[in-house]
Order: C-alpha cells, then sequence, then structure tokens
C-alpha cells in the first residue's frame, strides 16, 4: 500500500523540514515512545511514499536550511516581542532556540511558539511533542491502511467520515445521537431527509458542505418570520429563494441543511453565538476497546462567525477527561500565540477556568460506543461533539485529527502520555504485521 499524498500544507511541511533526515539520527538507544514513533514516521513512511516523492524530499533538502532561516523571521516578527514582555526571553535568544529546534527535533517556528517551547521546561521535553508532518502526513494513513496490523475489513468506514451526509447514516444505523439533517442537495437535486414540510422549516438553519473542513463555507440563516432567513452576514432571502441558490451552487458541491443548535444551558454563554463543540480523541487500547484520552472544549471568539473551529480563529480550552473541568483560553492555532492564555473570554468576559462541562460521562460513554460500533476499522478518531440540553450530540469524526490543538491547550507533549502509548502500540502492531516480524 503506497501512500499517495496531495501538495497540502502538511505535505509541504513535512518534506521542506528535513524530518526524514533528522528523525533517521535519533538515538538506537533511545527506547522512549515518542522516539519510537519518530522512528516509525522516519522509517516506514520513506518506505510508503512513491519514489518520485523521495526524489522530491531529496532535491528540496538543499533549500532546508533557507526555509528554516524564513519561517524563523516571520514568527519571531509574529510573536518575539510579545513574548519577551512576557518571560523575558531575548528576540536573538528565541532565533538561536527555534533554529536549534528545528535541526535537532524538525519542530519549525510556528510550533516553537504553538507549544510554547520558550519555556526552558517545556524546551527540555520537546522530543516528546509529536508534530503534524508526521501524523497527518504519514503515520495516520499508515495505521488507517493496515488498520493497526488487524485484518483489514473488506468495507471500511474511511468514505463515511469524509462525507457528511453518509457519517450521520452511519451514525443512526447504530442507534448514535447526531444531528438532524432537513435537506441533502448535490448535482442540482433536492432531498428531504428529516423533513416532510413544504419548503424550508420555520426556523434557524445552518448550512455547510458535506464534504469539506475547518468550518470553511458553513452559514446561519436565521429564520424573521414570513418565510424569510438572514445569512450571517446579512443577507435576506425567502425560503425559495435560498434553496434554488443551494441547488444551483450544488453543481461544485453538495450541501447540508440542518437546524441550527443551541447549546446546553449550562455553557451557552461560553458559545458566543455559535455552537461550541468538544474535540474528543479516542483510540483503539491493548485490549482492543476504545478509550478516550484527551478533549479540548472550542469556543467562537467573536460572535460574527459561524463556527468554533480553533484554525479559524476559535478559542479553546483544555478539558480534565476524568472530570469534565476545564482549563485556560488559548487561541494561536496558526502559530500568533501573542495573546497568550485566558481566564476568562476574551470577549465576552465569561468564566472559563473551572468551568465544568454538563453531561461529560455521557459524552465519554457516547464517543465510546460510537468507535466501537460503527467505526472499529479505524485506529484513531477526533470527535466533534455538541453538548445540547437533550445530552451530547456527535457532529463530526476527523480520520486525521490536528494534535495542535491538544498539545497547546493541554500544556504539554502527548508522545509520552496516554495518547502517545496507545499510537505506539497501534504502530508496534502495524509493522510486525505488515513484515510478520516484531518490530524493532
Amino acid at each position: 500500500m503506497k501512500i499517495v499524498n496531495d501538495l497540502g500544507i502538511d505535505r509541504i511541511t513535512r518534506d521542506l523540514s528535513g524530518a526524514m533526515w533528522i528523525f533517521a539520527r535519533l538515538r538506537e538507544d533511545d527506547s522512549s515512545t515518542a522516539t519510537f514513533i519518530h522512528r516509525c514516521f522516519q522509517r516506514e513512511i520513506w518506505r510508503e511514499i512513491r519514489l518520485r516523492d523521495r526524489i522530491a524530499m531529496c532535491a528540496v533538502l538543499p533549500a532546508v536550511p533557507l526555509v528554516i532561516m524564513a519561517v524563523t523571521a516571520v514568527f519571531t516578527a509574529l510573536n518575539g516581542f510579545a513574548i519577551k514582555r512576557r518571560t523575558g526571553k531575548g528576540i536573538i535568544r528565541q532565533i538561536r532556540e527555534q533554529i536549534e529546534l528545528a535541526l535537532r527535533c524538525a519542530i519549525l517556528s510556528p510550533w516553537y511558539y504553538i507549544f510554547e517551547l520558550h519555556d526552558d521546561d517545556k524546551k527540555r521535553h520537546a522530543g516528546e511533542y509529536l508534530n503534524r508532518l508526521e501524523t497527518k502526513a504519514g503515520l495516520y494513513r499508515f495505521l488507517r491502511d493496515y488498520n493497526g496490523g488487524l485484518p483489514v475489513p473488506a468495507e471500511r468506514s474511511t468514505p463515511c467520515i469524509s462525507d457528511k451526509s453518509r457519517f450521520m447514516a452511519r451514525c443512526r444505523e447504530h442507534g448514535i445521537m447526531t444531528a438532524p439533517v432537513f435537506f441533502k442537495i448535490m448535482g442540482e437535486k433536492v432531498t428531504a431527509v428529516d423533513w416532510n414540510g413544504s419548503g424550508l422549516p420555520e426556523t434557524d438553519l445552518f448550512v455547510k458542505p458535506s464534504h469539506g473542513r475547518g468550518g470553511r463555507n458553513a452559514t446561519r440563516w436565521i429564520y424573521l418570520g414570513s418565510g424569510q432567513y438572514r445569512r450571517n452576514d446579512g443577507e435576506i432571502l425567502t425560503g425559495n429563494q435560498l434553496l434554488e441558490r443551494l441547488r444551483l451552487e450544488s453543481r461544485q458541491k453538495a450541501f447540508l441543511i440542518q437546524p441550527r443548535l443551541l447549546n446546553h444551558e449550562d455553557i451557552a454563554d461560553l458559545a458566543n453565538g455559535t455552537l461550541a463543540t468538544v474535540r474528543v480523541m479516542s483510540c483503539r487500547n491493548e485490549r482492543g476497546e476504545f478509550e478516550v484520552t484527551n478533549a479540548v472544549f472550542r469556543m467562537a471568539r467573536k460572535k460574527s462567525v459561524v463556527v468554533d473551529n480553533f484554525h479559524a480563529g476559535g478559542i479553546a480550552a483544555n478539558v480534565d477527561i476524568r472530570t469534565g473541568e476545564l482549563g485556560r483560553g488559548t487561541g494561536g492555532a496558526w502559530g500568533a500565540t501573542a495573546d497568550g492564555w485566558y481566564e476568562r473570554h476574551c470577549e465576552t468576559g465569561v468564566q472559563i477556568l473551572h468551568r465544568r462541562l454538563p453531561c461529560w460521562p455521557a459524552l465519554v460513554d457516547l464517543v465510546q460506543y460510537a468507535h466501537a460500533s460503527a467505526f472499529s476499522d479505524q485506529v484513531v478518531i477526533g470527535w466533534d461533539v455538541a453538548l445540547l440540553n437533550s445530552g451530547p450530540c456527535i457532529m463530526e469524526a476527523n480520520k486525521a485529527p490536528d494534535l495542535d490543538i491538544i498539545q497547546r491547550v493541554g500544556g504539554g507533549p502527548v508522545g509520552e502520555q496516554r495518547l502517545g502509548k496507545l499510537l505506539a502500540f497501534n504502530l508496534r502492531q502495524t509493522v510486525e504485521t505488515k513484515y510478520n516480524r516484531p518490530a524493532a
């Protein structure tokens, strides 16, 4: 099974960081979990990618020092003076540390700031961070293709994760709580799903592409009465006009029309007008069961935005998976971390720190049941779960979940934590199955 990659940001970062060569120099006598994962990325993904990708990676190697210097200059300009004011660490020292970490751990400047490696204690554990260039640009696909070393079923659940309408249908087949869908619109055809009335329901609506990531192209439509809806940017259409517009746009991409959902009353003040969700990580464990390892609560920074996505400028706070209690909030998904951390929401002033999420045990049970019943051929999944007055509701699943948000808001690396140990376990099992021998 050869891994085929598009020219996405993770593939580009992987190739221009020199990670393949840097991880090849890791000490063989280092038996830590994180080092095993780095080494597995270097050895197995190199073997899995196509020959032309290997050639391209070798061809760009001379440019790696220039890339490191350029990226260091850009992100030091964005963050350096704020970090100097906050920590006292000078600009020259920040630059020197960024270059050192890039050459030693393949951690480029954005992640120096995202992971706060200007903190000397965190920097000492730099090698334990799992970078998206190794997970999203290789290891997730490796685990998925080989099903973590277990027999690969003839029918995979992967297409149902990529297509939101198929995802929701699969959830319903297994009795998993998910959001209603009024209409699916694809190829100029409007198909009613959970609606048997004429026209659009007279309620607030949420419209999103059936295939899409990061909340891109999602819109919110508030029902004004008299058959009219106002979009989040202020445009007003009748229900028929909205359906016709989506029908025509569906020539290029499919859409889902859903009700606008509202958060549980206990956390409605944190949502800032947008549905707040919990990103929950679950992974196959040593017993073949599925275990929740990490969770992050995501909130919209501004009322004008439609989604709570961290990479769309949202705020995130760590969730204690034992209690459902929130830590401090922060932004910084793209490496711009100058505003730091806050105990209260930066726009509304609402308390974040120490808030407890409602229905937390039910959320954990729902995620673990969903993974085991409907998506058991996936080693690791990042779930987006909304907490409603009716209880937890799964919105989406991510087959290649981002660990930047988990490691930033968690205040440390996952390489030696439970998630890292489970990823390493599944990687060892995959390698053993692939070569029919124990992993090195």
